[in-house]
């Protein structure tokens, strides 16, 4: 269901080294090793568009556990440590350690965080403080699991059973399905390249410590920007969507053709989105596109667009967790869009607007 890429560049995969096994040095004898599982929220979202997969094989997972207290900036993590997925089949997935494994003191009160960006390929970022981690990016399916057994926290013993670890989405995901109109539609087309604008991720990160709920059906609040100062003079508040930036090319990806060789499908995966009504920038740009059965055929054709907010709203504001697939029909000289369907539960109305044709020339 989802269109899932996306971390590099100066982002960091979390290091833990020497530091942490000199930490289990302390206690070896007593040393309790850790095992999890690894499993998506129902229904599974994580799906990629037609696949059949809930996580990436080898997608890579950092998990951070706090001892006897939730995350928080006065509290560093008591344990950290880095896994791969590997799928099983009938069975649950695990997490491979990708060094040594996992290894506590017996105690009370452990509580499991852990974050991927469900990809063998993209790196989870780092803490960049004790709960909250280092810069994010558009285009990476940021995902998160908290095991706090219930809030009561986990009693490690001599031996444990592997901690399970229910995976969420937390950033957004766009589909845009393309279809000619049935009046004055387009006859052939032989490819669509769609651009989207960026979200503007400066400074933003994730938020262990942030309240997490245990209500499946409730969006991803976990995702922040820099605090915005307040009117009324109280605290600023963390920012809970970003701000799109004005030219659609801050991902460009071909659709995949459907079986009837006319309707395109196109994903993209941005940041929480909460934005004035100038909305958020798209261009679609055809290639051997048609309108009389290929008696004349365009070499290239463009239209850009704005997903903009609906109604009276002022703002435009696409939450985590959300896929919001919008339809959009096309004719010679315009393009019309959809509500868009909104899983897994229908949340906000948005729409998309302000069609202009672009002249190839």
């Amino acid at each position: 269901m989802k269109g899932i890429q996306w971390i590099g560049g100066g982002i960091m995969l979390l290091c833990i080294g020497a530091c942490t096994h000199d930490k289990w040095a302390d206690f070896s004898d007593g040393a309790v090793e850790l095992g999890f599982t690894a499993s998506t929220e129902k229904p599974e979202v994580s799906r990629t568009l037609g696949g059949t997969t809930a996580l990436t094989d080898g997608a890579n997972v950092a998990v951070h556990v706090w001892k006897g207290a939730t995350p928080s900036e006065a509290q560093k993590a008591a344990y950290s440590n880095t896994y791969t997925v590997q799928i099983k089949a009938s069975v649950a997935d695990e997490l491979v350690p990708t060094g040594g494994a996992m290894k506590v003191e017996s105690a009370d009160g452990y509580r499991f965080y852990a974050l991927s960006t469900n990809s063998a390929q993209i790196a989870v970022p780092g803490l960049s403080s004790n709960c909250r981690t280092a810069s994010l990016r558009n285009g990476v399916d940021y995902l998160m699991a908290v095991n706090d057994n219930g809030g009561g926290g986990f009693s490690i013993s001599a031996t444990s059973d592997p901690i399970p670890l229910t995976f969420r989405h937390l950033a957004t995901q766009i589909v845009l399905k393309v279809s000619p109109a049935g009046t004055n539609g387009y006859t052939n087309a032989s490819g669509l390249v769609v651009g989207i604008a960026a979200v503007d991720s400066t400074d933003s990160y994730i938020d262990l410590s942030a309240s997490w709920s245990s209500n499946s059906s409730a969006p991803s609040t976990m995702i922040y920007w820099p605090a915005r100062a307040t009117t009324d003079g109280s605290d600023p508040v963390p920012a809970t969507g970003g701000v799109p930036l004005e030219q659609p090319d801050g991902q460009r990806k071909e659709a995949t053709k459907g079986d009837d060789g006319l309707t395109f499908t196109v994903s993209f995966i941005l940041l929480p989105v909460s934005t004035t009504a100038r909305g958020i920038p798209l261009q679609m740009d055809f290639t051997g596109l048609s309108f009389d059965n290929g008696i004349n055929t365009l070499p290239s054709k463009s239209y850009t667009a704005r997903m903009m907010a609906t109604g009276d709203a002022s703002e435009l504001v696409l939450k985590g967790g959300y896929t919001y697939t919008f339809e959009a029909t096309i004719t010679r000289n315009s393009a019309s869009f959809s509500l868009p369907k909104i899983d897994p539960w229908v949340i906000d109305g948005v729409n998309l607007d302000e069609i202009v044709e672009v002249d190839p020339t």
